[in-house]
């Protein structure tokens, strides 16, 4: 054996190791990242119907929203009082009804009750700026959320699902990241959703469809609803009701109707909206965000670093040929 050679070699596969590390390690696990929704319980692109219910933290409508007998920010946890516990980037209508602990923009026209609907010492309600001007960008979160959804529906699932008897068992090991995908006619066949995943571990459920319905059942299990995230990459209707949904929601394209029930999570969907007497109740349950680990190096020093290695290996090689020859 040629020592000589096998060093040369070596050298080589070392720096081409180097310079492609993915070659020689494990993918790195999906970290589940909503933050460009902030700490909003509610986000819409477009319009919103606020009526004879509550949204116990922030709420920000991209659209036109209609308030009536409703409260807004019991829960939201803002220290300054010209926080934004309600944004609205086209026109607010309110009947009655309070926004508790921040202040009120409308990027439109403002049509009250009567009476200050911000009731925080030090709060105002601003109308009139338009949207772009709002304290919160609309299309930015809007894209980035969007194609989320659609990167997380696409994951391979790594935990398995199983309906029998219309219960629907969702089971995770995976320390850090628990995924499922199931479809909506799935979902609406249950009656009882159970999710038993690793403790601390981030929960994602896929569901496919465009059409869903997700109601008329109990959730219970060894997860955490602060962990989990139900995505609904490419639903543009989704209908809720007679549940208590126990995580947040991801349905960027859908138009949600929140019939009847609660929701402990953050709830992000393209409009919102629920039944003649009322909507469902949002409360301030935000989303545990697990910021992704970083991708492997940018091309340019990937080329750059795999030259180097082939110009040493024809180096290499060229030396070989001449020690062979003499």
């Amino acid at each position: 054996m040629n020592h000589s050679l096998f060093r040369n070699f070596t050298v080589v596969s070392a720096l081409v190791a180097l310079a492609f590390p993915g070659v020689r390690a494990h993918a790195a696990p999906l970290g589940l990242d909503i933050s460009e929704a902030q700490d909003f319980n509610l986000l819409t692109w477009g319009n919103a119907t606020f009526l004879n219910s509550d949204t116990e933290g922030r709420a920000a409508v991209g659209g036109n929203a209609t308030f009536n007998s409703y409260s807004i920010g019991t829960h939201a946890t803002v220290s300054d009082p010209l926080t934004g516990v309600l944004l609205v980037g086209g026109n607010l209508t309110a009947g009655d009804g309070q926004v508790f602990n921040g202040s009120i923009y409308v990027g439109g026209s403002y049509s009250g009750p009567g009476y200050n609907l911000n009731s925080a010492a030090g709060s105002v309600t601003s109308s009139g700026a338009g949207k772009t001007n709002l304290p919160f960008d609309f299309a930015a979160a809007q894209t980035a959320l969007t194609a989320k959804s659609l990167a997380f529906g696409s994951e391979t699932a790594n935990g398995t699902s199983l309906i029998e008897w219309s219960t629907l068992t969702l089971t995770g090991t995976d320390a850090s990241l628990n995924i499922f995908t199931i479809d909506a006619a799935t979902l609406a066949a249950a009656s009882t959703l159970t999710i038993n995943v690793t403790a601390g571990s981030q929960v994602l459920i896929n569901v496919s469809g465009t059409a869903v319905n997700f109601g008329s059942m109990g959730i219970n299990g060894t997860f955490n609803a602060d962990d989990t995230l139900f995505n609904f990459f490419d639903a543009t209707s989704l209908t809720m009701s007679s549940i208590g949904i126990e995580g947040s929601i991801l349905a960027p394209l859908a138009d949600v109707t929140f019939l009847s029930g609660q929701m402990n999570g953050q709830l992000i969907a393209n409009s919102f909206g629920g039944a003649a007497w009322g909507v469902g109740e949002l409360h301030n349950h935000l989303f545990n965000n697990q910021t992704p680990p970083p991708s492997v190096p940018d091309s340019t020093n990937t080329a750059g670093l795999l030259l180097g290695a082939l110009a040493l290996g024809g180096l290499a090689l060229q030396r070989f040929g001449r020690a062979s020859r003499n």
